[in-house]
């Protein structure tokens, strides 16, 4: 976890390295005020993804670190699975805190739809790619 949570430290203070974003979502609502970006970042030995978090009055990062190729893969498997980390994420006594999830499956329209789960919340998600 330490060497998970150093790597993305790395990654975040980065400039060198580009971002692409796979997928922008919103939490369905009337205002549609609470929206969610997945960005991959172009690096050659690992996927690195920043989840950017933006609700009314406040935002929030998390990242994960996976096996080259695991992103693309899962995208074409039609999902997508990690868990959300954050500077803060610590695993005491067998428990990870201050850690999410995002869970997103592909719908029959093309679109992705989910969850993130973090920050006590429950978030539901509608994605595009």
């Amino acid at each position: 976890m330490k060497k998970l949570v150093m790597a993305a430290m790395i990654l975040m203070g980065s400039s060198a390295m580009a971002d692409s974003r796979i997928m922008t979502c919103v939490v369905p609502s009337e205002t549609n005020a609470v929206t969610l970006a997945v960005d991959l970042a172009d690096d050659q030995s690992a996927d690195f993804v920043m989840v950017n978090l933006n609700e009314r009055t406040k935002s929030a990062v998390f990242f994960s670190q996976m096996d080259k190729g695991t992103i693309a893969q899962q995208l074409q498997n039609g999902f997508l699975n990690l868990l959300a980390l954050t500077e803060k994420s610590s695993q005491v006594d067998g428990v990870i805190t201050n850690t999410g999830f995002l869970g997103l499956s592909l719908e029959s329209d093309g679109t992705f739809g989910g969850f993130l789960a973090a920050n006590g919340n429950i978030y539901p998600l509608s994605c595009t790619k």
